[in-house]
């Protein structure tokens, strides 16, 4: 169990977002933790993969391919384990 102190005029913004996304405090927490390791992952990812000059050539022309329109938008599919 982790115990975190947080002061009371950030205790109150995180009341009103967790209200706003009809979570409680701490699911609300958890969530935005999740969200910034899952982030934290992804830059790992492309720093890892941007080690290598080809994989740094493909990922400097997807950025291109995507600021100048030509991407395909596809739905996103959930699967469970």
């Amino acid at each position: 169990m982790l115990t975190v102190n947080v002061p009371d005029k950030l205790t109150d913004k995180i009341n009103e977002f967790a209200r706003a996304g009809c979570q409680t405090p701490e699911e609300y927490l958890i969530e935005l933790i999740e969200e910034r390791i899952e982030h934290d992952s992804a830059y790992n990812e492309t720093a890892y993969l941007a080690e290598s000059e080809i994989n740094r050539k493909l990922l400097d022309k997807a950025v291109e391919d995507i600021r100048a329109g030509k991407y395909e938008e596809y739905p996103i599919i959930y699967f469970q384990a």
